[in-house]
């Protein structure tokens, strides 16, 4: 059996398999995006409203990242794009054995 990786939702501090989640990365310059595949410190986000708004509420972020962050408008509407596309990805993929 393989080994899942599993991380916490910042929003609801569930654990969740790492495929589950949206990663956001904080850049140099202080901005907040999603990437999956970015070097440095990642914060994960469940892909629901609920969680991504509490996710995205001051001080969550900046703790997360251990630095002040820039949250730009649009990006809670960036994360639920990106976990619709990870749900529909999942959901078609066949279990990896």
């Amino acid at each position: 059996m393989k080994h899942v990786p599993i991380r916490t939702c910042l929003g609801c501090r569930t654990p969740r398999p790492k495929h589950e989640l949206v990663r956001l990365v904080r850049r140099p310059d202080g901005r907040v995006v999603v990437d999956a595949a970015a070097p440095g410190r990642g914060a994960y986000v469940c892909a629901e409203a609920g969680c991504v708004e509490r996710a995205l509420k001051a001080g969550r972020l900046g703790h997360a990242f251990r630095a002040a962050c820039r949250i730009e408008e649009g990006l809670e509407l960036t994360v639920l794009a990106a976990g619709s596309a990870v749900a529909g990805s999942a959901m078609t993929s066949a279990p990896r054995r």
